[in-house]
């Protein structure tokens, strides 16, 4: 398996889709493999939303930059990173490895909350 994909779930709705896939970080897809289902708390940027999952580990290789859309996973926040916008500084700052990419529109993301909780799922 190469890849695989993951849902956001939020008060029994779904707000988006995303795939993860080996070839971008080998160990952050191996441990999101093996770690779900988690429950998440939301934190929102400049130019992304995150999930933190609690998923404590270092990545291969640090992205300088992503683009709306893109999926990463950032030691720093201890989990997943959905960019809402192109981000280059933000990208660096909060040390990001990309894994994957939304199949749903990222603009349902927006509509969390900081603080809210969310549940990370294995489709």
């Amino acid at each position: 398996m190469d890849e695989f994909e993951i849902k956001i779930v939020s008060e029994g709705e779904e707000l988006g889709r995303f795939i993860v896939k080996r070839g971008f970080s080998p160990r952050v897809f191996h441990a999101l493999s093996n770690l779900l289902p988690k429950v998440g708390v939301v934190s929102i940027g400049n130019t992304y939303v995150c999930l933190n999952i609690g998923l404590k580990m270092g990545v291969e290789k640090f992205a300088t930059d992503a683009s709306m859309g893109d999926v990463g996973y950032s030691p720093y926040f201890q989990g997943l990173v959905f960019f809402t916008s192109a981000s280059s500084e933000e990208c660096r700052l909060i040390r990001t490895a990309l894994i994957g990419r939304m199949l749903t529109p990222v603009e349902r993301l927006k509509s969390l909350k900081d603080g809210a909780v969310v549940s990370v799922l294995r489709c």
